[in-house]
C-alpha cells in the first residue's frame, strides 16, 4: 500500500461518531505501526488536513479540506443541487429521501430530507450504505461499468439481516433484474421494516455519479405506491442531471409493477 493510500485510509477513520481520534486508536483502527501513523499525521498536519486538540492530544480533520470543498463545489455544485432536488422529491412524495455518492465500501449520503408528516425513516448522514444490500448501493452497482462492478463484487459482504443477499450468484441475479427494471429495489435487507427504491444519476463519466433513494416503511410499499415513487424519482433524477450537466440520461423504467 502506497503512502497516499495509507493517508487516505487514516482520514477515512474520522466520522460524525469519531470527530477526534488519538494516535494509539488510529494505529489500532488502521492496523498500521504507530510510528507510521505518527509520520502520516505530521505530514497531514503540515498540509493543514489534520489538526491536534492541545487539551487531549487527539487529532481531528483540519481546515485544509475547506478550501478543497469550496473549490469542488465551485466546479460542480453537487451538494447544492442534490439538496434542492432531495427537498423537492421529499415534498412530492412525503417520504424520506437521500442522495448518495460512491465510497470505497458503500454509498455515502450527501443530501437528505425527512418529511414533515407521515412515516419518517431516520438516517444518519455519516452512515455508509453497502453496495450489496441497500437500494442505493444496488442502483450504483447495477449501472456502473463492468470493471467497477467486478471490483465492488470482490468486497466483503456482511449479512445485515436475514434478508440480505450475500451469495455471489444470487447477487448477480439481483443486479441483472435491477438493470432490466431501471431502478433498484431493496426490502428489509439493511434494516427489517424498511424498504427502499433508488435510481442512479450520471454527470460526466461512465459510472454513475451517485444515486437518489426513497426509504419507506416496508408495510407501506405496495406495488402502486412503488410505481408512484419511481415515477417521481425519475423526474428528480432528470432535474438533478439537468442541473449538473444540462442534459439527462433518464429513460422510463420497465416493469414498475413487479417486485424485485
Amino acid at each position: 500500500m502506497s503512502t497516499v493510500d495509507k493517508a487516505m485510509e487514516l482520514l477515512r477513520q474520522f466520522s460524525l461518531e469519531r470527530l477526534e481520534i488519538g494516535l494509539n486508536e488510529l494505529a489500532r483502527m488502521t492496523g498500521e505501526d504507530k510510528a507510521v501513523v505518527r509520520r502520516l499525521l505530521i505530514s497531514l498536519t503540515n498540509s493543514g488536513f489534520i489538526e491536534q486538540n492541545p487539551e487531549n492530544r487527539k487529532y481531528f480533520l483540519g481546515s485544509g479540506f475547506l478550501a478543497l470543498a469550496r473549490l469542488r463545489e465551485a466546479t460542480v455544485p453537487m451538494i447544492k443541487a442534490t439538496q434542492i432536488v432531495s427537498e423537492w422529491l421529499c415534498k412530492k412524495t412525503s417520504e424520506t429521501v437521500h442522495v448518495g455518492i460512491p465510497g470505497t465500501s458503500g454509498m455515502s449520503t450527501v443530501a437528505y430530507n425527512l418529511p414533515y408528516r407521515g412515516n419518517v425513516i431516520n438516517l444518519r448522514p455519516a452512515d455508509r450504505y453497502p453496495f450489496h444490500s441497500s437500494a442505493s448501493g444496488l442502483a450504483y452497482m447495477s449501472f456502473c461499468t463492468a470493471e467497477t462492478q467486478r471490483r465492488l463484487l470482490a468486497l466483503p459482504r456482511e449479512r445485515l439481516t436475514r434478508f440480505t443477499v450475500t451469495d455471489h450468484d444470487e447477487l448477480l441475479k439481483v443486479i441483472s433484474a435491477t438493470k432490466a427494471r431501471g431502478y433498484a429495489y431493496s426490502r428489509n435487507a439493511v434494516e427489517v421494516g424498511v424498504a427502499s427504491v433508488a435510481m442512479p444519476f450520471f454527470v460526466d463519466a461512465a459510472d454513475p455519479a451517485g444515486t437518489i433513494a426513497i426509504a419507506v416503511p416496508d408495510m407501506n410499499l405496495t406495488a402502486d405506491h412503488r410505481a408512484t415513487l419511481v415515477k417521481n424519482m425519475q423526474v428528480a433524477v432528470r432535474k438533478l442531471e439537468f442541473a449538473l450537466t444540462g442534459t439527462s440520461s433518464v429513460q422510463a423504467p420497465e416493469h414498475t409493477d413487479q417486485a424485485g
